[in-house]
C-alpha cells in the first residue's frame, strides 16, 4: 500500500479499536510507521521554526547588544557575526540593523579613540570590510536605504574618518624614532588606496617643515626609515637630508654633527666640513669641533677646506706631528692629506718628509738587524745540535 493508504488504514483501525495502540500495531504496523514518520516530520518542522525564531531573536538582540560592547574586539566580533547572520535571518534582522545603523557606527568611532594611528589603520580597515559585507548581504532584502548606507560608510570610514585620524596624527607629531612604525603604517595604507598622494603629500610637507640641519630627532627618524617600508617618505627625507649635508652654504647643527661622528656617519661629516663655503658657519663649527674630538680625520677635513677662517691650522698640525713623531703611519696620513702642504709651508713639509725618510731608514735598518740576529740565533741552535750529536757518538 502507498503511504497515504497506510495513514488511512491507521486511522480506520484506530477508530475501531478506540485508539488501542497494541491492537493498531498488530493490525497495521505499516500504518503506525507512517504516522510516526508524519509526527517526526512535524516535530522537525516545529523544531526548525522554533530554532529559526530563536536565532532571529538572538540576532536582533545582538544588534542592540553590539552598542554595549566594552572593547573593540568585542564590538568587532559582534559585527562580524552580524554580517554573517544577516542573509540567513530574514528581513526582521535587516530592519533592526537599519533602525540602529547610526548608533552602531557611533559606538565603533567611540571605541577607536584610544588607539594609536597604526592600530586605528588596522581596525578601520577591519570595520570597513565588515560594512562592505553587510551591504552585500543585505541586497537580498531589497532595502536600498540599508544597502547604500553600508556601501557608502564602508568607503567613507577610510576616505574621511581614517583620513582625519591620519591628519591629526601627523599635525601633532614631532617625527622621532618612535614615529617610524606609525609613518610606515600610513605609507602602507596610502599605497593601497587610489588617492595615495592626497594622503602622503600633506604628511611629507609636515615632515619637511622641521629642520633637517638642526633637528637631531628628525635626523634619527630619517636614518631609521627604510626604502621597502617607508617608500615615498624614505625617498623624500633621505634626499632632503643629503641636500643639507651636500650644501656648501647651509649650517648643520654641532649637535647633529657630533651625533653623526659618534654613530657611524663620519665620512658624511668630513665631506660636509671640507666643502662648506660659508665662512661664518665654518668658523662657528670649527670653534666647537676643530681639535676638540680627538679625531685626526675631522681636523684634516677642516684643513682641506679652502675657506678662510680664524683658526691656526698650522700650529695644530705641527703639534700632532711632533707629539706622534715616531708613528710613521700616522705622520704619512697627515702629510698626504689635502692642503697640508699649503697649511704648514714648504719648509715644515720638507722637514717632515726628511723625518719620514729617516724613520723609514731606521725601520729598514732595525728590520735588517732583527733578521741578522734571527739568523745568528738559528745558526747557534744548529751548532748546538751538531755538538750534541757528536758527543753521543
Amino acid at each position: 500500500m502507498s503511504f497515504l493508504e497506510n495513514l488511512k488504514e491507521f486511522f480506520s483501525v484506530a477508530k475501531e479499536t478506540n485508539f488501542d495502540l497494541g491492537q493498531i500495531y498488530t493490525q497495521t504496523p505499516d500504518g503506525v510507521y507512517s504516522v510516526v514518520l508524519v509526527l517526526a516530520a512535524i516535530l522537525l518542522i516545529v523544531v526548525f521554526f522554533i530554532r529559526r525564531s530563536v536565532k532571529i531573536s538572538s540576532t536582533v538582540k545582538l544588534v542592540s547588544q553590539i552598542q554595549n560592547a566594552k572593547s573593540f574586539d568585542e564590538y568587532n566580533s559582534g559585527l562580524s557575526k552580524l554580517a554573517a547572520e544577516l542573509p540567513k535571518r530574514g528581513k526582521k534582522v535587516a530592519d533592526s540593523i537599519n533602525v540602529q545603523k547610526n548608533d552602531i557606527l557611533n559606538k565603533e568611532l567611540e571605541l577607536l579613540k584610544g588607539f594609536n594611528i597604526k592600530e586605528k589603520i588596522e581596525k578601520y580597515q577591519q570595520i570597513s570590510s565588515q560594512y562592505a559585507l553587510i551591504a552585500s548581504n543585505s541586497k537580498k532584502y531589497s532595502m536600498d536605504e540599508l544597502t547604500s548606507y553600508y556601501e557608502e560608510t564602508s568607503k567613507t570610514l577610510l576616505s574621511q574618518n581614517l583620513a582625519a585620524e591620519i591628519e591629526e596624527y601627523y599635525t601633532n607629531s614631532y617625527f622621532t624614532l618612535d614615529d617610524v612604525e606609525f609613518v610606515n603604517s600610513i605609507v602602507t595604507f596610502a599605497n593601497s588606496q587610489d588617492n595615495t598622494d592626497e594622503i602622503l603629500n600633506p604628511m611629507i610637507r609636515e615632515i619637511n617643515s622641521y629642520s633637517y640641519a638642526f633637528n637631531l630627532d628628525l635626523f634619527k627618524f630619517t636614518k631609521a626609515l627604510s626604502k621597502d617600508e617607508s617608500n615615498q617618505v624614505y625617498t623624500n627625507c633621505t634626499e632632503k637630508l643629503n641636500d643639507v649635508l651636500s650644501s656648501k652654504e647651509d649650517k648643520v647643527s654641532d649637535v647633529v654633527l657630533s651625533y653623526m661622528l659618534e654613530n657611524g656617519y663620519e665620512e658624511d661629516v668630513y665631506a660636509y666640513v671640507s666643502g662648506l663655503e660659508n665662512a661664518i658657519y665654518l668658523q662657528d663649527i670649527s670653534n666647537n669641533l676643530f681639535a676638540k674630538k680627538d679625531n685626526i680625520n675631522l681636523d684634516l677635513a677642516f684643513v682641506a677646506n679652502e675657506t678662510k677662517i680664524d683658526v691656526d691650522y698650522a700650529f695644530h698640525i705641527d703639534s700632532l706631528i711632533t707629539d706622534n713623531w715616531r708613528d710613521l703611519g700616522y705622520i704619512k696620513h697627515i702629510i698626504a692629506s689635502p692642503r697640508v702642504l699649503e697649511t704648514i709651508g714648504h719648509i715644515s713639509y720638507r722637514n717632515v718628509l726628511e723625518r719620514i725618510e729617516r724613520l723609514e731608514t731606521e725601520e729598514e735598518n732595525n728590520k735588517a738587524i732583527a733578521e741578522a740576529l734571527e739568523t745568528a740565533r738559528r745558526a747557534e741552535s744548529i751548532a748546538n745540535e751538531a755538538k750534541a750529536i757528536a758527543r753521543q757518538k
